[in-house]
């Protein structure tokens, strides 16, 4: 935390500094916060509805840029917003430690593979790069104003949080959910670690593609293919069986070349015939569709890879090799013994690790599984249950579930994660579960729980040596934030969840890991409602990425605008869920209305010492009447955004209200009331307007922007707490139309005056001898009534109404209902 959190504002001068200066007031506010403890969730209180947000627990990678801002400024939108509806708050924030970005950057920053130091000292090594990283990530969440309750703050690497997934393992090992067999996965060769599919990103690569003879040189086959490094893995051709060329060939065996093996011919409807001869190559396996055939005809497996991406074979000439080496050497020799026809360049989309980007393999090996194809029915069915905001997300959910060919693999064979809690006896291989009371475990170097194995009597038991997948920690936060184990009142109230926010970028993998979780613990969603964010895109239009060098950190931004100005720009960037342009001329644009709001507040108090009114006067005049009304438009449009999460709608009609309604039009109009010297009656009316305005604005604006309201609402509420704790401004049930009408053609017809003040050379300042008004005779009495606005505003002497001629004695009535001239 920067050295002017350690300000106190406890025994500030709260006048408003001439200029507005974002970093000093917005640290001083933080600070405020802070002391008070403005965002505590009670868990004792009854007299208010809670409302739980499940916040997601990101990588504490150190890095906390403006598009990790955005996701978090929707959530603190809502979560402030839901304060001020009256709601009891819970927006907890933790942190999802454990998994391969920790020991990826652990490898990275210390020049280091896991396996060169012992265990223990690598997981120090991740436990303290993971503490320094979540310190300067959560400087940066209080730097941008984030209201989370840290009391409430957790992270998954601690024992007490860890203890929990085992226990969710527990439970659904008991009911039949996980198991562990031998099923090839994807697998990442350079962190040697099976991933899930949502880890595996796929890229447009280009690749070369030959063909390869098979067989006898007369009789054989020619197969191309992208991958002969493989060759040593071949354990069948498939052909598509109207391929009137394989006809004789199929149910037949044919010689691999060079490893000499025998491949079965069959024949599939999932071959395509235009693809290079029209023969597929089964490798086992080189990718998903080797898998289904290797299983649907039965074909033998042969393990070509290592875990860490080299040739296992006997032939000496490959054997150790990795495999982009294996390729080339494999192909030399096929070239040489004239195997090869030719070769061609394609493209290909190449499954790569979401962290490293090293091409993924599919391995067998023994893994444990969840079921979660079973539930594939109800993640749909609740899918479509659920608030979706913005609704096409719901889709992007149900095609990733409908999609998947495997159940999700949820072991991992890394060093720094949950351990996973189980033995197996040496002797029968019984898996053997600890009690729930003596957890956490950790079977890496724990005893197993029981002297003896229950099936077969052995004595001899090993640990689990694999760890569970990071998706298994943070796919039952919604749950452990309620309490769980524990089914109490307040678990009811807090699970589910209401809001789920998270990014799109997500979808498939958090929010469906936590709803196919939660479906198979306790058989319902784990949330009501998802907020989802989209993109960010940089300066250069693509999506932001630091490769990209378009990667513009929160800090730097908060530096150069204030932490207001970039909540600004998360709200008025687009529709919810939609990407988002980054432009600094857009932070800047925020910036200026603030200073904007400052100025207008600062003109205000100039005007209003301490006369202010709290009670409405009993007549206005119209000009009072409209704004009131207006702010009362307002109010009901602004509730409206932030009931449906359109957070753009709300903040443009804050800044457009706040800039022409009040400053431009209002304050214009009413100067002259606020001068020394005026009836007393029109002063009351003027400041009671003013403050209301001003104070309405300041509670529709907290959410977005949390420090300037902040500031502005202690001018006018010395001695109260917060404008975070005040209650949202509710939209009456009727509104003043008729005030809004005819306020609105006073102000067209002021706006209108000094465009023909300004056409005739003079300033809106200059004062003028005579305005005549040619209108219709419904708006005589009007104009009559608001005599004294006109003349003052427009600085006129005098002022004449005529009426219009009759319609049929008239081209055409003007637009605006009237005619102005000026008379200098």
């Amino acid at each position: 935390m920067d050295s002017s959190e350690n300000r106190s504002i406890s025994s500030r001068d709260y006048a408003l500094n001439k200029n507005y200066e974002p970093g000093t007031e917005e640290a001083n506010w933080r600070d405020y916060w802070r002391e008070h403890d403005i965002y505590h969730f009670d868990p004792h209180d009854k007299s208010r509805k809670t409302y739980s947000i499940d916040t997601p627990p990101p990588y504490p990678s150190g890095d906390f840029h403006v598009g990790n801002a955005l996701n978090w400024c929707y959530i603190d939108f809502v979560a402030r917003y839901k304060r001020m509806k009256g709601f009891n708050v819970h927006f907890p924030q933790g942190w999802d430690c454990h998994g391969l970005p920790t020991e990826v950057r652990v490898e990275q920053t210390f020049k280091i593979r896991k396996n060169d130091v012992p265990p223990e000292q690598f997981v120090e090594m991740c436990r303290k790069l993971t503490g320094e990283y979540i310190a300067k990530m959560k400087q940066s969440m209080n730097l941008l104003g984030i209201s989370a309750d840290w009391a409430l703050e957790y992270k998954t690497m601690d024992s007490s949080y860890y203890r929990l997934t085992q226990l969710s393992f527990l439970e659904l090992y008991k009911s039949g959910y996980l198991y562990r067999g031998e099923h090839p996965v994807n697998w990442c060769p350079r962190d040697e670690t099976a991933i899930a599919e949502a880890e595996v990103v796929y890229q447009e690569r280009k690749g070369t593609l030959y063909y390869m003879r098979f067989g006898d040189p007369d009789e054989g086959i020619e197969i191309a293919s992208t991958r002969p490094e493989l060759l040593a893995a071949c354990v069948g051709i498939a052909v598509n069986p109207k391929d009137d060329k394989y006809k004789t060939a199929v149910g037949k065996s044919i010689t691999v070349p060079i490893f000499g093996q025998k491949a079965r011919i069959i024949s599939d409807d999932e071959v395509d015939p235009r693809y290079g001869t029209g023969a597929v190559m089964i490798c086992t396996f080189g990718d998903k569709m080797d898998v289904r055939w290797q299983k649907k005809y039965h074909l033998p497996i042969i393990k070509a890879l290592t875990e860490n991406g080299r040739l296992s074979v006997d032939d000496s000439r490959f054997k150790g090799l990795k495999a982009e080496e294996a390729r080339k050497k494999i192909v030399a020799e096929l070239q040489g013994t004239g195997l090869i026809n030719k070769t061609e360049t394609t493209q290909q989309n190449i499954g790569t690790c979401w962290r490293c980007q090293t091409p993924v393999e599919i391995i067998s090996r023994p893994q444990w599984f969840m079921k979660t194809r079973d539930l594939t029915q109800k993640v749909v069915e609740q899918a479509g249950k659920l608030d979706w905001v913005p609704p096409f997300a719901r889709q992007r959910l149900i095609d990733w579930a409908e999609s998947l060919d495997w159940d999700w693999v949820i072991s991992r064979q890394r060093i720094f994660a949950t351990p996973i809690p189980v033995w197996y006896c040496t002797k029968c291989e019984s898996t053997i579960i600890p009690d729930e009371r003596d957890l956490p475990v950790d079977p890496r170097k724990d005893k197993a729980p029981e002297n003896t194995c229950p099936k077969c009597g052995g004595r001899e038991f090993r640990g689990e040596k694999d760890v569970l997948d990071t998706w298994m920690d943070s796919s039952i936060t919604a749950a452990i934030h309620a309490g769980w184990p524990s089914k109490s009142d307040l678990f009811k109230q807090l699970f589910p969840a209401d809001l789920q926010p998270n990014g799109l970028d997500i979808v498939r993998t958090w929010d469906y890991y936590l709803l196919v979780r939660s479906l198979a613990l306790f058989g319902t969603a784990p949330y009501k409602a998802l907020l989802i964010n989209g993109m960010v895109k940089g300066t250069d239009g693509r999506m932001m990425h630091k490769s990209y060098g378009n990667y513009v950190e929160a800090d730097e931004a908060i530096k150069k605008v204030g932490a207001d100005a970039l909540r600004q720009w998360a709200a008025a960037g687009g529709s919810t869920g939609y990407d988002i342009p980054f432009r600094w001329n857009e932070l800047e644009y925020g910036k200026k209305f603030l200073t904007k709001l400052w100025n207008i507040t600062r003109l205000i108090l100039a005007n209003t010492e301490d006369l202010l009114p709290s009670k409405r006067p009993t007549i206005l005049p119209l000009i009072d009447r409209w704004l009131l009304a207006s702010l009362q438009t307002l109010t009901k449009d602004v509730s409206e955004a932030f009931e449906t999460f359109q957070f753009n709608a709300a903040i443009e009609a804050i800044r457009k209200f706040t800039w022409h309604s009040l400053a431009d039009d209002y304050l214009e109009a009413v100067k002259h009331r606020l001068q020394p010297g005026r009836d007393p009656a029109d002063l009351s009316a003027t400041r009671y307007c003013l403050k209301e305005a001003l104070l309405t604005i300041c509670k529709l604006l907290a959410p977005i922007c949390p420090h300037i309201s902040e500031a502005i609402y202690h001018q006018f509420s010395p001695g109260k707490r917060s404008v975070h704790q005040e209650s949202w401004p509710e939209p009456p049930k009727t509104f003043d139309d008729a005030s809004i009408h005819d306020g609105k053609l006073l102000l067209d017809l002021i706006s209108n005056a000094r465009r023909e003040k300004s056409s005739k050379g003079l300033s809106l300042g200059s004062n003028i001898k005579k305005i005549v008004i040619t209108t219709g005779v419904e708006h005589l009495h009007l104009l009559k009534e608001n005599e004294e606005t006109i003349l003052r505003t427009l600085k006129a002497d005098s002022m004449d109404l005529a009426r219009f001629p009759p319609s049929s004695e008239r081209e055409k009535e003007p637009s605006p209902g009237f005619k102005v001239e000026i008379l200098a």
